[in-house]
């Protein structure tokens, strides 16, 4: 192999070094956004659970309230 060849060589290694750091980069900032994200979906869950919870208890507590149609 030449010298020439060789030199070739580890340009492309050294760019191929810098894409993989560049996109372990991205990977790792993707991984810290999607657990943000699964944080932020599991409050909105609980927080409609509460809600739902909220209004079916108003909804009885209403329903109890109320006298029959026939009084």
């Amino acid at each position: 192999m030449s010298q020439v060849q060789i030199e070739e060589l580890q340009i492309k290694y050294s760019f191929q070094e810098d894409t993989l750091k560049q996109l372990n980069e991205v990977v790792a900032d993707q991984q810290k956004e999607l657990l943000i994200l699964k944080s932020e979906i599991r409050n909105m869950k609980s927080e409609l659970q509460n809600m739902q919870e909220t209004w079916q208890s108003s909804e009885n507590i209403s329903n109890e309230q109320e006298l029959p149609p026939h009084y």
